[in-house]
Parts: C-alpha cells; structure tokens; sequence
C-alpha cells in the first residue's frame, strides 16, 4: 500500500479544487509560483455572508460536487432529494445547471461519489448514471464520467498501475465505438510514443468524422486529463500545469487532471506551496474537512465526536489492499 486511504480522498478532493485555481493564472510559465499565486488570488476575493459554503473563483461544478460531499456526509448514500437541497442552501441557482452538464462537468461535480462507492463496481456504475441523468444535457451519455469513476476506483484499490489503466478502462465502457473511446485510445499510442502536449492536443481534439456526434466535445477534455495525467503520474505539479497548458475547456480539464493525480499521489504528493497557500483560502480548508468527515462516514464511524478523528491514524485500505499476514 503506497499511500493511506484517507490521503488519497484528501488528494482527490483536494486536488482538483487546487487544480481548477491553478488554471486561473493568466501566466503559465511561471512554474511551481502559479499556484501559489492563484490561490491568493482565490485568497483576495470577497466572502458573502455564509463563507463556510462559498468557494472563490471554483466553477458551479465544483460546488455542486461539494454539496454531493455535504450530502453523501448527512445521509451516508445517493439521494438526490437531498442532494438539491444542499445545493439551493448554497447558492438557489446551481438548481438551473440540472440537465445541462456536459460529460467532464459532471466528472467533476461526481468525483465524490467516485470515492464514496469505489469498492462495488455495480453500484458504482448505477449511482453514477443515476447522477447523470439529473445533470447532464445527454442523461444517458455518462460513459466520461464513467471513465473518471472508474480510473479513481482501481487506483484506490491499487488494483491497476498507470500503463494499463486506459486499455483497462476502455474494457469496461465497451466496445461501441464513441468520440471518448477514440479520444482514450489516441491517449494511450501517444503516451506510448512519447509525443508531447502539442501534438496530443491537436490529435485528441481531432474526432473521426465516420462518429458523427456519439459523445459530446467535453470528452475530449476527460482524454486530455488522463493524459496529463498519464504522462507524469508520479509528478501532480506537472500534471497540473500540463492541463493547464492544454488550454483546452480550462478549468474542467486541470480539476479532473488534479482529481486523477491527486487520488494516485495522495496528499503528500500535492507540492507542499499550493497545500500551504490552500490552508489560508477558507473554500479549500472546508473541502478538506468535508473530506475528513467524509471518510469517516465511509468507514461508517456513527460518532465522529467521541473517537475524536482517531480513525485517522489507524492502517485503512480499500478492499482487498491490506492482506492477512503469512504466518510460518
């Protein structure tokens, strides 16, 4: 087990809020002070009254998905009911987004549930597609959002290692031909080859006329994050300045990029700059201890209180990660 269980929540939670911030920065040459100076600039803005549910300069999409957080929290399962409702406390017009969520969008307001059901891959599936076809244009097109989902389960699981992850992701959306399934398999020949991101942006974005319109633009986006991904696994700082880079349906792309790095570096992956400059923006210190009590709930802690975050240090894996030890 390369990293803890909570730290992968926390990196993938964390990550692509710090991954749509960094987008933010008009300057992408600036290397390891992009961040830093998104965030403060994330930081400068403004709090309404309730600024324990406000997130500065994040898109609608990353809101709702904290709501899903709030949600997932309070009732411990998918109710979409309950769901709406922390999304209307929050802010009544992120009600006017359901059933306009193109695929990447709703990668990102579902990364939640990815984490919360990693561990049954049928169920999984159907919350997913339950969530899709709220939000999203196409309720049944949820094969992106599928694609993210399932890439963060295996990577939770430890199931799967970075140069098989596509070929094993492709394998479980199936074999009809789509613009995702093109766009993922660009992804993987490209990597393999080596090919920068110029060329793999102009070649992703690229969809085979013989398609027509089976899938939507923003799957190119979620090919984009697996490649940015991808290509530096071990590395989220380059990941992330590499979707921003893209400049491809910014900030989608570098959240679900910094999603993906995140839940496979973990928290400690994350450059300790853009963790520090995260701990002063009141938005991202509420998402990490939404993620903190998250866990817990997924653990099934019925009083967080009275263990008093204990859970925490204790040796947690995902199913099947930690083995009975041979004793001879």
């Amino acid at each position: 087990m390369q990293h803890s269980l909570i730290s992968r929540f926390q990196g993938a939670l964390l990550g692509s809020l710090i991954g749509e911030l960094v987008s933010h920065q008009p300057d992408q040459e600036l290397g390891s002070s992009v961040g830093w100076k998104s965030l403060q600039l994330a930081k400068s803005q403004p709090k309404p009254p309730q600024s324990h549910l406000y997130i500065p300069q994040l898109s609608d999409w990353s809101k709702i998905s904290t709501c899903g957080i709030e949600s997932l929290i309070d009732t411990g399962r998918l109710d979409i009911d309950d769901w709406l409702i922390h999304c209307r406390q929050t802010q009544p017009s992120l009600l006017e987004l359901k059933g306009k969520a193109q695929s990447s969008e709703a990668a990102v307001l579902s990364l939640q549930m990815a984490l919360f059901f990693h561990e049954n891959p049928e169920w999984l599936r159907q919350t997913i597609i339950q969530a899709a076809a709220i939000w999203q244009v196409e309720p049944n097109a949820s094969a992106g959002v599928l694609a993210i989902a399932m890439a963060m389960a295996v990577m939770l699981t430890e199931t799967i290692n970075p140069t098989t992850l596509i070929p094993h992701i492709l394998r479980g959306l199936g074999t009809q031909p789509t613009v995702l399934a093109y766009g993922l398999q660009q992804v993987q020949t490209l990597i393999e080859a080596g090919a920068d991101l110029e060329t793999t942006t102009a070649k992703v974005r690229r969809e085979p006329a013989n398609l027509g319109n089976r899938g939507d633009a923003s799957d190119m986006a979620i090919a984009l994050a697996f490649y940015c991904f991808l290509y530096t696994p071990e590395d989220f700082r380059l990941c992330v300045l590499r979707a921003v880079r893209s400049g491809y349906h910014n900030p989608i792309t570098a959240a679900l990029t910094g999603a993906l790095a995140g839940v496979y570096q973990g928290i400690n992956g994350i450059p300790v700059s853009w963790r520090v400059a995260a701990l002063k923006i009141p938005a991202l210190e509420n998402r990490r201890q939404l993620t903190d009590q998250f866990f817990a709930v997924w653990l099934g802690v019925y009083d967080q209180n009275k263990i008093k975050g204990r859970y925490k240090q204790a040796a947690v894996a995902a199913p099947g990660v930690i083995q009975r030890r041979l004793l001879r």
